[in-house]
């Protein structure tokens, strides 16, 4: 099936997504998630919480004044255990015993998310539920692939209203290897009876380029709006989209 992302077309028997960046507004929900993080933490803590607050924020790429989220921190490309062991790291910088500090900072992650309700975090990208609707019903095979746990993942394609479009969601706890190692590429095309080469993969940032051209998919798509620009994304996309606005099935 001839698809179209902006002014390339590419011949598909499926589509796969990243999630966060792709599908979910990824600045708002990581923003919102670490200042909450950030917060549980802190209220364990001696000592200037400020100090701590921008070690951390540094060591996961997150700065904690402007919001904003580096597209190469554990934040924007790691899974959430190796976000949980970097942070943990920081506190063991400071003084904190190491499986204290693993111990505290897995239970503050596990309490933000029970205290942020997800509707709090969760908004999606222009134009998802017209898009991932049109894409369906033009009979092109749906895969979303994260580095999310699973049931963080499965709870935010509900929030969105988007589960039903999806054949298959993948995420990093069900691999042994999470991106940019193509393991979860090759596991979908699998579990879906597909050929790498009929698949175009979608994402934000240069580690899905990576698993997606290490996959051998067909076509590596970065969309932006998520933890990478242009020039960055350029580097690795064989295909480089504003929004998912710009993908469309020919007639």
């Amino acid at each position: 099936m001839q698809v179209s992302f902006g002014s390339r077309t590419f011949e598909a028997s499926g589509l796969f997504f990243d999630k966060d960046g792709t599908l979910v507004d990824f600045h708002h929900q990581y923003a919102t998630l670490m200042e909450k993080r950030c917060e549980l933490i802190l209220s364990h803590c001696e000592g200037d919480g400020e100090i701590l607050r921008k070690a951390i924020g540094l060591a996961v790429g997150y700065d904690p004044e402007t919001r904003e989220i580096s597209p190469f921190g554990p934040l924007a490309i790691g899974t959430r255990s190796e976000t949980i062991s970097v942070v943990a790291e920081v506190l063991t910088q400071y003084g904190m015993p190491r499986e204290k500090a693993h111990d505290m900072v897995f239970r503050a992650f596990l309490q933000a998310d029970q205290e942020l309700k997800i509707e709090q975090l969760v908004r999606p990208v222009d134009g998802l539920v017209s898009v991932l609707s049109s894409l369906r019903e033009s009979g092109l095979i749906l895969a979303c692939l994260t580095n999310d746990d699973r049931r963080r993942a499965q709870a935010v394609l509900n929030c969105l209203g988007v589960s039903s479009y999806f054949d298959l969601v993948l995420s990093a706890d069900e691999v042994t290897h999470p991106k940019p190692d193509p393991e979860m590429f090759q596991k979908a095309c699998h579990r879906l009876d597909l050929h790498p080469w009929h698949i175009a993969f979608i994402g934000d940032t240069v580690a899905d380029m990576a698993m997606a051209k290490k996959g051998g998919a067909g076509l590596a798509v970065g969309v932006l709006g998520g933890a990478s620009d242009r020039s960055l994304l350029s580097q690795e996309a064989e295909v480089v989209i504003d929004s998912l606005e710009a993908i469309s099935v020919a007639a």
